[in-house]
């Protein structure tokens, strides 16, 4: 049984603040499914502070809210994890970003400090009219992750969740979700697995 703490943007003045607040629903039901622990943070209490804190004793953070390549933000803009936050904490853990663009350079900065298993995007997410399948695909790898399966299962079933899902789509979503999937970043160690998380 692990600790997941799962992190959301669910401001009612955010944009696709219903998106984010699906993608945490979501997680919180695959810890449920898979018995591992979780704890929610959510707006007002999304800050640096409260999460990298409760990291302490989480072996994986799941984070659905917006970003750009120094990070992830909450409702007012301020850093929650960027490469301008004391993020050691995350060293042998996994994150998991629901976030346009922090793969280009809090990944490496993550990666560098010791982090294990990095999911996330190095460009602008993007959700189209059908938002359960933006959904679907963008959680796809949480629910392996959290079966115990390796990196390399996981992001081997997440390609092929997006690929699965852009045949059942309009014209104007497979290109966007195409592009989600183009620029979904997986880094670690094929080899890790929750197991291996501190």
């Amino acid at each position: 049984m692990a600790n997941i703490l799962v992190a959301c943007n669910n401001d009612p003045g955010t944009n696709l603040h219903d998106f984010l607040q699906s993608c945490a629903d979501e997680a919180r039901q695959i810890c449920v499914d898979n018995t591992h622990n979780y704890t929610l943070v959510e707006v007002p209490q999304l800050t640096e502070h409260n999460v990298i804190s409760a990291m302490s004793n989480h072996q994986v953070c799941v984070i659905a809210a917006h970003g750009d390549a120094d990070g992830v933000y909450n409702e007012n803009d301020a850093d929650v994890v960027t490469t301008h936050t004391t993020n050691y904490i995350f060293a042998n853990k996994g994150f998991y970003s629901i976030s346009c663009s922090c793969a280009q350079n809090l990944c490496p900065e993550l990666m560098r400090i010791g982090l294990s298993i990095f999911v996330g995007y190095d460009a602008p997410f993007y959700v189209g009219d059908c938002e359960n399948a933006f959904l679907d695909c963008a959680i796809e790898g949480l629910n392996h992750l959290l079966k115990g399966h390796t990196k390399a299962v996981v992001h081997k079933a997440m390609l092929d969740k997006f690929d699965d899902v852009i045949k059942t789509l309009s014209f104007k979503d497979r290109l966007l979700l195409l592009h989600n999937k183009e620029h979904l970043i997986f880094a670690g160690e094929d080899c890790i697995s929750l197991n291996c998380l501190a």
